[in-house]
């Protein structure tokens, strides 16, 4: 009996394992290096931009430069920004121990350090936060859409993140895991 028992078992495997589905691949966004449009070269932060320190008014951005980096760009009145930043905080904390730190920039323009206060406190935002008050770094990388995330290697070249999907996530994941391997 317990051979016929086992024999079904293998047969009933057999004739549903043809049906059995794997899981799809995650989708991943193909996200090239930023390029400069004049020489096709890579391009590369520039840590000299004026930034208004927010969370530490005596930090300056150049403090950032040659090293791993994660930039999170928002205003704190966006829907979209306010919903992200906390993903974003813990992308930062997972991959800090490996040598990544996170900053913030929040817009200038029209938008208030207070505000930008406002926002560091409401959603409890951790990294350096800094403003582009003089609208010197948005321009210079922006899209005209916020928030937009840039992953900056060592050398200054970086990737640059639009939109925060499922997509952009995961290859943002996979540039991550080939910085810190």
């Amino acid at each position: 009996m317990r051979f016929v028992s086992k024999f079904l078992s293998v047969i009933a495997l057999a004739t549903v394992a043809p049906f059995a589905q794997f899981a799809p691949e995650p989708p991943m966004a193909d996200v090239q290096l930023m390029q400069d449009s004049t020489t096709g070269q890579p391009m590369k932060m520039d840590f000299s931009k004026p930034l208004s320190g927010i969370s530490d008014p005596g930090i300056l951005f150049s403090h950032f430069a040659n090293k791993p980096l994660l930039i999170y760009y928002f205003s704190p009145k966006c829907p979209h920004c306010q919903r992200h930043i906390s993903e974003i905080q813990d992308l930062v904390k997972e991959y800090e121990p490996k040598g990544l730190t996170g900053i913030a920039i929040g817009l200038g323009g029209g938008i208030k350090k207070n505000d930008i206060r406002l926002f560091i406190d409401q959603f409890h935002v951790a990294i350096p936060v800094f403003q582009d008050s003089d609208y010197k770094f948005g321009p210079a990388y922006g899209t005209g859409y916020i928030p937009v995330v840039y992953v900056v290697q060592k050398d200054g070249t970086f990737y640059r993140y639009e939109t925060l999907n499922e997509a952009n996530m995961n290859h943002m994941r996979a540039t991550l895991n080939k910085m810190f391997p």
